[in-house]
C-alpha cells in the first residue's frame, strides 16, 4: 500500500488518544497526534535513498527492520521516569511510546500484507510477509498499474473509513496530518512512477 499509512495510523492511535482526551492537554494531544501519524510513514523515508540509488525495493533496509524502531519505544518510555513536571510528564511519554509503537506497527503490518519487510534487520534481511505483484494491464507503467490494481480497492476502503471516523471538528490536527502525509506520498509515488521507473 502506497498511499493510506499516515490515514492507517491515525485509525490506529485514535483509541489511545481518545482514551486520554480530558487527561492530556491540547499541546500534548497534538504532539500525540503528530508521533502517531508521523511513526507510521517512518520507514518510509528511505525511498528517497532508493530512488537515488535506483533500488527496486526499499523494503529489505534497515528502516524497515522493527527491532530499531522497538529500541526507540523503550528510550521514549524511559523518558517517563525522568520527568517531574506535569505538562510532557511520566503518563505522556508513556501514552507517547504507546502511539510511537501503534504507529510504526501499523506500517509493518500493511507492509507485511502488501508486500513483505525485512522485519529483523539489522540482524536478517530475510523479507518475510505477501509478495505483491501487479500484475496487470500496464506492465510497462507502475503508476496505472497500481491504480487500476486490487490494491486501490483497499486504499479506498482506508481512505474512506478515515474520512468516516475523522468527520468530526475535533479531529482537525489528525486530519490535518493525516492529509499532509496523504499528499506528499500522491506526489512522492507519481514522480517516482513517471520520472525514475
Amino acid at each position: 500500500m502506497y498511499f493510506n499509512h499516515a490515514t492507517a495510523g491515525a485509525l490506529a492511535v485514535k483509541p489511545v488518544i481518545d482514551k486520554y482526551e480530558n487527561v492530556f492537554t491540547e499541546k500534548e494531544k497534538t504532539v500525540l497526534w503528530f508521533v502517531g501519524i508521523t511513526s507510521a510513514i517512518l520507514p518510509d523515508l528511505d525511498i528517497a535513498y532508493s530512488v537515488i540509488k535506483n533500488l527496486e525495493d526499499h523494503r529489505s533496509f534497515i528502516t524497515h527492520g522493527f527491532p530499531l524502531y522497538l529500541t526507540a519505544f523503550f528510550l521514549i518510555y524511559l523518558l517517563s521516569f525522568r520527568q517531574e513536571k506535569k505538562a510532557f510528564g511520566r503518563k505522556f511519554f508513556k501514552v507517547l511510546s504507546l502511539v510511537f509503537l501503534i504507529g510504526i506497527s501499523t506500517h509493518f503490518i500493511i507492509d507485511f500484507v502488501f508486500g513483505g519487510v525485512a522485519l529483523l534487520a539489522p540482524f536478517s534481511y530475510k523479507i518475510y510477509g505477501f509478495d505483491m505483484i501487479l500484475n496487470g494491464r500496464y506492465p510497462d507503467n507502475r503508476l496505472l498499474s497500481y491504480v487500476f490494481s486490487k490494491y486501490m480497492i483497499i486504499e479506498i476502503v482506508i481512505f474512506g473509513l478515515f474520512l468516516y471516523v475523522f468527520r468530526s471538528r475535533k479531529y482537525q490536527i489528525a486530519k490535518f496530518f493525516s492529509f499532509f502525509y496523504f499528499l506528499i506520498s500522491i506526489i512522492s509515488f507519481v514522480s517516482v512512477s513517471l520520472f525514475f521507473f
